[in-house]
């Protein structure tokens, strides 16, 4: 027998749930506390079964959100230019690196120094003097 998941489970557990409450208040009896209180915990079960779907869509698509954040390693920032190009924004030891992911493998772009040399009208009269 082959296991099921949670996610599946719980989306069972949720359409299963919801026949019984939808069949609980479908009789003619007036509006009591009662079936106002069903209604409320249909309400309630079907948005945490939505937001359960979503979180395990969410990690299943995306595994770069469960990465932890501990060690010297730390992606600052992604940029997807394509659907499987993108650039990462690196930080080791306090360095940083930008780096340009593609299909099949990673190329180190630069190394960005974080600490800018001189003020901002040093580095402007710099560039200008660089442009031809």
């Amino acid at each position: 027998m082959k296991p099921v998941s949670r996610l599946r489970l719980i989306t069972y557990l949720t359409v299963f749930l919801l026949f019984q409450v939808k069949s609980a208040l479908s009789a003619t009896e007036p509006d009591t506390a009662l079936s106002a209180s069903l209604r409320l915990v249909w309400g309630l079960l079907v948005v945490l079964g939505i937001l359960f779907i979503i979180y395990g869509l969410m990690k299943k698509k995306m595994p770069f959100l469960n990465m932890p954040e501990k060690g010297i390693i730390k992606i600052v920032e992604v940029r997807h230019l394509l659907p499987k190009k993108s650039l990462y924004l690196v930080e080791v030891r306090g360095q940083e690196f930008l780096l340009g992911a593609g299909h099949d493998r990673i190329d180190l772009i630069a190394a960005i120094d974080r600490k800018p040399k001189g003020s901002f009208a040093e580095i402007l009269d710099r560039s200008e003097a660089e442009i031809p």
